[in-house]
């Protein structure tokens, strides 16, 4: 390597070495071997009984005067477990779970996965339309779901045939969460599942209308969170830091669990490190950096614009920061700038930023210490063991160091199909890896740089957001005859959505075409801007729209 600092990466090595719970093997899955952690626990009950074994006592869910230690949250989800066998619910049996971040919500997923059935993660955000494409689209028949998202669920209840649990609340027409745990018996058992037993259904916006269910293995999941666990040792040692004797190491959680972030490597990675997770009602940055001093924080994890404003927050704030060194982030582009701030204001924080997708677990890449410095605006080199990426062309062919192409991501991790949807499943899965969809190229060093994207999706603070999804809501309204919906780079959130449409009449103005997104669409997906025109919008050669064009009159205007 030229000027890049390989110690870290090298004590990886050293660890798998020296510690047995590093151990590598290999796999062989339909004729592609791939390798693994020997010693990852082999489903999730497996991991929820380490985890109680080893930091049983300790606190693992804080939220607001509410302290569970790894005991009560294991002793909590076995008993819903026994519940929902109790109810009828067998061994791959879909249960979804539609609620903001509670502590219930990883009660739920834990007692949903250990017994054998598979989570349905749906997004929080999504209003009854999308709730129900995605109840029809996984079978699901058994929700958990908070006040809201129960209220939002009742109009499609009956004709889905929905057993709704409404948690943290009281919903006509369904049953409240203490009443169902009244159905568990000390009796019931169930066998752990095996490691390519289902596990998970994560729903991700890709370039079509509906979002894609994301089919996980436990073992898939499991191999994630040994190799993020793998990187992490080797960083705390390299820079021999941790918590203050007495403390355990903490974590705020900042993004929403049915991210592959927030359940992977913020609640699970928990769950096998025996970290402290602190849940937030919202995102806010001075309520974070108090937290931090509170609860002596080690580790923070979100989209880069949260470290930026937490960086900015603690700046003007007379607060204890100490007990805090690992800043990281993912989901969308960190400006450069932003970098030397975090490491500034944080006295041992050396930030870092990773690259991955709900199709490979989030595992991907890593940039981190020095060599994020070095290299700001790279996500940094493949997260070794597991996994290998490759920069192809068209034709699937490798491209040579520097040459632009798509990123292929190979990795155990990888997911097992899009539920319902084998056209897409063939174009996306081919020998072993995952083609993400992405332009980026190697470096001479292996890191990896992302340039654009293949698909028609914009990311806005870490939301994947089809452009057609969102098209297709506004030409539902009666005015719009012609849509092009494109992203436009954003300081905070990496891009914003907007919007261009012809319309047939005067009448028709913006902020009721976002009225009208808003009642079918999530907050998220609805444009920030719409330019309304009287003409057609222009076309290509082939007589599509040319959304290429107006994207490039739109960065013209904001650039001026």
């Amino acid at each position: 390597m030229s000027q890049v600092d390989t110690h870290v990466m090298d004590f990886c090595h050293e660890a798998v070495k020296a510690a047995p719970e590093f151990e590598i093997g290999e796999v062989t899955l339909d004729g592609i071997t791939y390798p693994i952690f020997k010693n990852a626990p082999p489903s999730f009950e497996a991991l929820f009984q380490m985890a109680t074994a080893e930091y049983g006592s300790q606190d693992f869910l804080v939220y607001h005067d509410l302290r569970l230690t790894f005991a009560d949250a294991d002793a909590a989800s076995r008993r819903l477990a026994q519940a929902l066998i109790a109810a009828g619910v067998g061994r791959g049996d879909r249960v979804a779970i539609a609620m903001r971040n509670y502590p219930e919500w990883m009660i739920a997923y834990m007692a949903i996965t250990r017994m054998g059935a598979i989570a349905v993660l749906m997004n929080a955000w999504w209003q009854t339309q999308e709730l129900d494409y995605a109840c029809g689209d996984s079978g699901v028949t058994w929700v958990f779901a908070d006040q809201q998202r129960a209220e939002r669920l009742l109009p499609v209840k009956e004709a889905r045939g929905l057993s709704i649990i409404t948690v943290r609340g009281e919903v006509p027409g369904t049953q409240s969460y203490e009443s169902f745990l009244d159905a568990a018996r000390d009796d019931i058992t169930w066998e752990a599942s095996q490691p390519e037993d289902h596990g998970t259904i994560f729903y991700t916006s890709g370039s079509t209308g509906h979002p894609k269910g994301v089919l996980m293995t436990h073992r898939a999941s499991l191999n994630a969170l040994m190799n993020w666990a793998l990187i992490v040792t080797a960083d705390r040692t390299v820079r021999q830091v941790g918590p203050a004797e007495g403390r355990q190491y903490g974590l705020i959680l900042t993004v929403p669990l049915f991210h592959v972030t927030g359940c992977n490597a913020m609640f699970l990675l928990s769950v096998l490190a025996g970290q402290k997770l602190v849940i937030m009602d919202r995102w806010n940055a001075e309520e974070a950096v108090r937290i931090i001093e509170r609860e002596h924080i080690t580790a923070f994890n979100g989209v880069p614009s949260m470290s930026y404003e937490l960086a900015q927050a603690a700046s003007k704030m007379d607060v204890d920061l100490s007990s805090i060194y690992q800043i990281s982030g993912g989901g969308a582009a960190r400006p450069a700038s932003h970098v030397p701030l975090i490491a500034e204001t944080f006295e041992k924080v050396m930030p870092s930023i990773g690259y991955g997708m709900s199709e490979t677990s989030a595992i991907g890449t890593a940039n981190a210490g020095n060599n994020y410095q070095l290299k700001p605006t790279s996500v940094g080199i493949p997260n070794w063991p597991l996994v290998h990426i490759k920069i192809a062309d068209d034709q699937g062919n490798d491209c040579s160091t520097g040459e632009v192409g798509e990123i292929w991501i190979k990795s155990i991790t990888n997911m097992v199909e899009y539920l319902n949807q084998p056209q897409a499943t063939a174009e996306t899965l081919q020998d072993g890896y995952v083609k993400s969809g992405d332009v980026g190229y190697l470096d001479d060093d292996g890191y990896l740089f992302l340039v654009d994207r293949k698909k028609d999706i914009v990311i806005r603070g870490g939301e994947n957001i089809s452009c057609q999804e969102v098209e297709d809501a506004l030409y539902a309204h009666a005015a719009v005859q012609e849509a092009a919906v494109f992203g436009l780079p954003d300081d905070k959130l990496g891009e914003q959505l907007v919007a261009v449409c012809s319309v047939s009449t005067p009448d028709c103005d913006e902020a009721g075409l976002q009225a009208f997104v808003k009642e079918r669409l999530a907050y998220y997906k609805v444009p920030v801007s719409i330019e309304l025109r009287q003409e057609p919008l222009p076309k290509t050669a082939t007589a599509k729209i040319f959304k290429r064009g107006l994207r490039e009159e739109a960065l013209a205007k904001l650039e001026a």
